[in-house]
């Protein structure tokens, strides 16, 4: 009897997963990619960083009209990072990309990557859902300081409905993912934030990985010389 209830929960569980997996959730994504002159110079960035395998991506973020078989590009007035960005341009800070637009996530495992970039700056994101939301870049920067571009390999965890902010030596990236639902009998979407799995006390995030306000990233920058 115990053998047979524990060959039944089995099947429960991977007809659980099987669904999940195949599930897809419409989000409302916003990025915001530049880069800091003079930052990283104590780094040590190989010669030949090699290069992101462009043929993964699935869409084009750069693209107006369509970014791929399931993002949408959404109106530059919907986007709340302008500020930020204006402040960080002010600062001498250079934004490679300022993009919002809607998707549908898929799981860990999904191969959905989009190609982002403004011609110095060129590579892949994916961003994926599982108990967290997952953003990974892989992404190359030429820049004029060095003959040798370097590229930028991250994998951040987020949450839905918290701006997140991600450092690195050579780039900051400013990102926000709202989950959308669709209100009964309407027709129209609505922006509904997801409630954390887990109390933000049990979960903290990586410092790297703090939730700072937008506007007051720019001032977290060294002012130019």
């Amino acid at each position: 009897m115990f053998s047979r209830h524990l060959v039944l929960f089995a099947l429960l569980a991977c007809s659980a997963l099987a669904v999940y997996a195949q599930d897809t959730s419409p989000y409302d994504i916003e990025i915001l990619i530049f880069e800091r002159f003079g930052q990283g110079g104590t780094e040590h960035w190989p010669d030949d960083p090699g290069e992101p395998d462009l043929s993964l991506a699935v869409g084009d973020l750069g693209r107006a009209d369509l970014h791929g078989p399931e993002a949408a590009p959404l109106p530059k007035e919907q986007q709340r990072f302008g500020p930020s960005a204006y402040t960080l341009k002010r600062k001498g800070a250079v934004v490679h990309a300022h993009k919002l637009w809607r998707q549908n996530l898929r799981g860990r495992n999904s191969s959905t990557w989009y190609r982002i970039g403004d011609g110095r700056l060129d590579g892949l994101i994916r961003i994926t859902r599982g108990r967290f939301l997952h953003l990974e870049t892989d992404l190359l920067l030429q820049s004029p300081e060095r003959t040798s571009p370097y590229r930028v390999q991250l994998h951040r965890r987020m949450r839905s409905g918290e701006t997140h902010y991600v450092d690195h030596p050579r780039l900051g990236i400013l990102i926000r993912s709202e989950r959308v639902a669709v209100a009964d009998g309407s027709g129209e979407p609505e922006m509904q934030t997801e409630t954390p799995a887990v109390p933000p006390a049990e979960a903290a995030m990586p410092e790297q990985e703090t939730q700072p306000e937008p506007s007051s990233l720019p001032r977290a920058m060294p002012d130019p010389t």
